[in-house]
């Protein structure tokens, strides 16, 4: 009895299997069913588009591409600077006498900023004179010994002159009686008395012409001293002329307008010549009617600089004032060490509204040679043989190599392999080939 219950529920554990796996099983199918559908219709629509596209021209979205502006422009810092500044400095010894200028005052050219007083040079001078006095007195002397010179040399040759006459007639004289001895009309002592006056004539003249030498030799030495009393006179006048200019420069002139900014001297100081790091300077001058500023212009615009271009300058104090220079001076090679072309840029300051040392910004604005093209920076295509642009013409693609000048970030300025107003391809497909046909359509918002 007990043995036939038990085989009668031996089937119910197995039943409940089967039914476990049949609902397993339905589940699972209805999953692949549900899983499988989607893909069938997605493979299925894919065909489809694949069958309306196969053969169809791609779409792509173009720009006109136009010129920049033919301009560049840069600001870039500078310091403000008088077109002249100076230091003054005394060129005599001694102390301030008087001081008639202080800082900030405005002076002209030529104008008595101070006076020096120098008592040693005011006797050195007074010494100077007195020598060129006695120079000039010696001098005259040498004149008159000349004069006296050539007097005697004149009245040496005088005598010469009548001591010729004196021993011709002697010779004569002495001749005749000799003759008148030998026939004995006259007596020997009369003779000899006759050759001794002719002795006698003859000796006078070779003194005569001794004194005449000695005049002679007297003259060339008088010349000499005057020569030499004359080079001691224009010695003496250039002591004198030496200490009139040093006394000259008692008084401290202005040596051209402008204002005087710096002032380091008072009435009683001692006062050194020179420009030496320990002697005191009395004033420092600037001329402000006009100012200058010296900028370092980087390489990429350094090359359209010229002389007379104008150039803003703006400056912090004046927001609602822009002053204009003019470019006088550029260098003609660059700094190698930053790349920089060094600039002189003129500023008209006639009311004084800008001064010396003040900080400005000087915007430099310079006319390029040729125009480049600028395009966003979505048109461009990197490649490993440089960079391109995809240019529409007769419908197909073609890639334009290009040359940046400048990237603004969202925009490019193309410097080289545009011309203007070509069909420009934006965000180019990768796939889009060379020479390829496609269809172009302005870009929706190219006019924002």
């Amino acid at each position: 009895m007990n043995s036939s219950d038990e085989h009668e529920h031996k089937p119910a554990p197995l039943h409940g299997i089967k039914l476990f796996l049949s609902v397993l099983g339905g589940i699972i199918l209805l999953l692949f069913i549900v899983g499988l559908l989607p893909r069938i219709m997605q493979k299925q629509e894919l065909k489809k588009v694949h069958e309306e596209t196969t053969g169809a021209i791609p779409v792509v979205h173009t720009i006109i591409s136009k010129p920049s502006a033919n301009t560049e422009s840069i600001t870039l810092p500078g310091n403000i600077g008088a077109i002249q500044y100076t230091t003054i400095y005394a060129r005599i010894d001694g102390y301030l006498k008087d001081r008639m200028v202080d800082i900030g005052d405005t002076v002209k050219t030529g104008q008595l900023l101070a006076t020096i007083d120098t008592p040693t040079v005011d006797q050195e001078l007074l010494q100077a004179r007195a020598d060129l006095l006695k120079a000039k007195a010696e001098l005259e002397t040498s004149k008159s010994n000349l004069k006296e010179a050539i007097a005697k040399d004149k009245q040496a040759l005088a005598d010469i002159e009548r001591a010729k006459a004196n021993v011709a007639y002697a010779t004569v004289t002495a001749k005749r009686w000799q003759d008148m001895c030998v026939r004995g009309a006259v007596s020997e002592q009369s003779r000899d008395e006759k050759v001794r006056s002719l002795e006698s004539t003859s000796a006078d003249l070779q003194a005569n012409i001794a004194n005449e030498q000695a005049a002679k030799a007297q003259i060339e030495s008088s010349r000499s001293e005057i020569n030499q009393a004359a080079a001691n006179v224009k010695a003496k006048q250039a002591d004198v002329a030496k200490y009139v200019a040093e006394q000259s420069f008692q008084k401290v002139l202005a040596p051209f307008d402008g204002v005087i900014t710096y002032r380091k001297v008072d009435p009683g100081a001692l006062i050194t010549q020179g420009s030496q790091s320990s002697n005191l300077e009395l004033f420092q001058l600037a001329k402000i009617d006009s100012l200058r500023i010296y900028v370092s212009v980087p390489q990429r615009i350094a090359r359209y600089l010229r002389d007379g271009m104008t150039a803003d300058v703006l400056v912090p104090e004046y927001p609602e004032r822009k002053f204009v220079g003019i470019v006088t001076n550029v260098s003609g090679a660059l700094d190698p060490n930053t790349r920089t072309r060094q600039t002189e840029i003129k500023i008209k300051n006639q009311d004084h509204a800008l001064l010396p040392g003040m900080y400005a910004e000087i915007k430099l604005t310079t006319l390029r040679e040729q125009p480049w093209i600028r395009v966003p920076g979505t048109t461009l295509v990197t490649r490993a043989d440089g960079q391109f642009v995809v240019v529409i013409k007769d419908s197909k693609a073609h890639y334009q190599p290009i040359t940046i000048g400048r990237d603004f970030g969202n925009e490019v300025e193309i410097q080289t392999g545009l011309q203007g107003n070509e069909l420009i391809v934006v965000s180019p497909s990768d796939d889009l080939q060379e020479g390829e046909q496609v269809k172009s359509e302005p870009l929706p918002n190219e006019s924002t």
